[in-house]
């Protein structure tokens, strides 16, 4: 969740070539969601949801991640609605042209399957990256990667959407941190 009035931002390939989707918080019912729209190229998907009164996650304005800064990620691994998952890691580098030309945010926080589209924060509550993929984990072991929050904001600027500035800086217990990410997550169905 991007805005308190509905606004949800994920990832180009969870939505397809879908028109509409259906989205739900744990374990409340579906509601529908349109797909105003998408940038394939950089893999990024706006969507709007009506009834949703939720605080959104926050975009930092003081300090952008650097390698070694903590982060958590929160998704639905293994596509499981009602049984989110919250993992802790760190920033492991920036790598260029990974997604078309942008940059990529690596980390070693765990990123599986039904964790593309969902917040990576910081320890401030601010979102740094939406989740996208890792690399095979038969291959390697904790490379995985995140489209940088800074082209997430561009492609919503360019939608005419300025998304929440956070102007505070402090870092925030667990709890609190993972109210951020259980509010500003929701699970998406395409059928």
């Amino acid at each position: 969740m991007i805005s308190n009035n509905g606004l949800i931002i994920t990832n180009a390939h969870v939505v397809g070539d879908e028109l509409e989707v259906l989205v739900t918080i744990y374990d409340e019912n579906k509601r529908k969601a349109l797909v105003l729209n998408k940038n394939i190229n950089e893999d990024i998907a706006l969507l709007a949801i009506e009834g949703y009164n939720l605080e959104p996650i926050s975009f930092g304005t003081l300090k952008r991640p650097s390698v070694g800064d903590e982060v958590l990620a929160m998704g639905y691994a293994l596509d499981l609605p009602g049984n989110a998952t919250f993992t802790k890691g760190m920033v492991s580098a920036f790598r260029p042209n990974v997604f078309g030309n942008l940059t990529a945010l690596q980390t070693d926080t765990a990123i599986n399957p039904g964790n593309s589209g969902g917040p990576i924060i910081n320890e401030n509550g601010d979102l740094v990256a939406i989740a996208v993929s890792g690399l095979a984990k038969d291959l390697t072991e904790g490379i995985n990667f995140g489209i940088k929050a800074s082209a997430a904001e561009n492609f919503l600027k360019s939608n005419k959407i300025n998304p929440k500035k956070s102007m505070y800086s402090g870092i925030k217990d667990n709890d609190k941190l993972l109210k951020i990410l259980e509010e500003g997550t929701v699970y998406i169905f395409c059928e």
